[in-house]
C-alpha cells in the first residue's frame, strides 16, 4: 500500500513539477501588466482610455470572490434568460447596458451581430488558472484509477492478484473527489444574481 502510495505521489507531483519547469524562465518573467493582457485572447482590442469592458464580480461558495474581465476580441460564454442555446461567441463590442457578439454564419459565409443586454444574461461560464490546482485537476483522477487498478491487479496482502479491499477504493476514490473539487475551482458556471454581478466598466 504505502508502495503504491509513492508511485502515485510521484506520478502526480513529478507532472506538476515538469509542468511548471517547462512553462516558467526566470529571464521570461512578464510584468504585472503583461500577465493583465495576456488573460484573454490575444485579439482583445485593449485601447485608449474610454474603452468599456465587462466585468463579472463573482462570489461562489467555493473559491471566493474573483473579478473577470472581457474585452472586444475576448472569447465569451454563456447563456440567456428562457432559452436553451449556449453561446461561444467573440464580443465585437460594449456599450453602458449591453455587449456585441459576431456570429459567424456559414451559409452566406459572413459575420452576423447580435446585441445581448446585460439584464438577459443568466449563466456564465468561466476559467481561472490557479497554479499547480489547476494542473491537478486532471491528474487526481488519473492517479486516483492508477491506484484502485494498480491494488486490483497486483498482489496484495492475500498474495492474490485481481482482489482489492474497501481501504484501496477510499484512498482512490479521494483523489477523484479532490481532483473534482480542483477542477470545480478552475472552471465555474455562475449564475447572474446578487452573488456575481455583471456590469460594465470603463478604462482611464
Amino acid at each position: 500500500m504505502r508502495k503504491l502510495l509513492l508511485i502515485v505521489f510521484l506520478f502526480v507531483f513529478g507532472n506538476l513539477t515538469a509542468w511548471s519547469q517547462d512553462h516558467y524562465d526566470p529571464r521570461k518573467a512578464p510584468t504585472s501588466e503583461e500577465l493583465f493582457l495576456k488573460q484573454g485572447n490575444p485579439s482583445r482590442a485593449i485601447a485608449s482610455p474610454g474603452q468599456k469592458y465587462l466585468v463579472l464580480d463573482a462570489s461562489p461558495a467555493i473559491g471566493g470572490f474573483h473579478r473577470y474581465r472581457f474585452f472586444p476580441g475576448d472569447n465569451i460564454k454563456f447563456r440567456m434568460r428562457n432559452e436553451t442555446i449556449k453561446f461561444n461567441e467573440t464580443i465585437s463590442s460594449v456599450s453602458d447596458s449591453s455587449f456585441t457578439i459576431g456570429i459567424l454564419n456559414e451559409a452566406v459565409n459572413r459575420v452576423d451581430y447580435q446585441e445581448i443586454l446585460l439584464k438577459d444574461v443568466r449563466l456564465m461560464k468561466v476559467s481561472r488558472n490557479i497554479p499547480f490546482i489547476s494542473q491537478a485537476a486532471p491528474l487526481l483522477p488519473l492517479a486516483g484509477l492508477i491506484f484502485i487498478g494498480a491494488d486490483f491487479f497486483n498482489k496484495g496482502m492475500d498474495n492474490k492478484r485481481f482482489t482489492t479491499d474497501a481501504s484501496s477504493f477510499i484512498i482512490g476514490g479521494s483523489m477523484m473527489v479532490a481532483g473534482y473539487v480542483c477542477y470545480r475551482l478552475t472552471f465555474s458556471s455562475l449564475k447572474i444574481n446578487n452573488r456575481n454581478k455583471l456590469k460594465v466598466l470603463e478604462t482611464y
